[in-house]
C-alpha cells in the first residue's frame, strides 16, 4: 500500500516528465510544507497528518487568492 506521501512524490514526477510548471509548483510547495514540518517535529508524517497539511496548504492558497 503507497502512502500519501509516496503518491505525491509519483505525481510530482509525472508533472515534471509533463513540463507542467504551474502544477509542479503547488506540488513542490506542498512537498516543502511537508518536509518542514517533519524537520520541525523529528518525526516521520502519516496519512492522516500529511492530509492535514493538504487541508491547511488549501485553506492557505483561498485565503490568498
Amino acid at each position: 500500500m503507497t502512502t500519501l506521501k509516496n503518491q505525491i512524490t509519483d505525481v510530482l514526477k509525472a508533472t515534471m516528465r509533463a513540463k507542467d510548471m504551474p502544477k509542479l509548483t503547488v506540488i513542490r510547495s506542498l512537498q516543502a510544507a511537508i518536509k518542514q514540518i517533519e524537520v520541525d517535529e523529528r518525526k516521520e508524517l502519516d496519512d492522516a497528518q500529511v492530509l492535514a497539511v493538504i487541508e491547511k496548504q488549501i485553506k492557505q492558497r483561498k485565503e490568498s487568492i
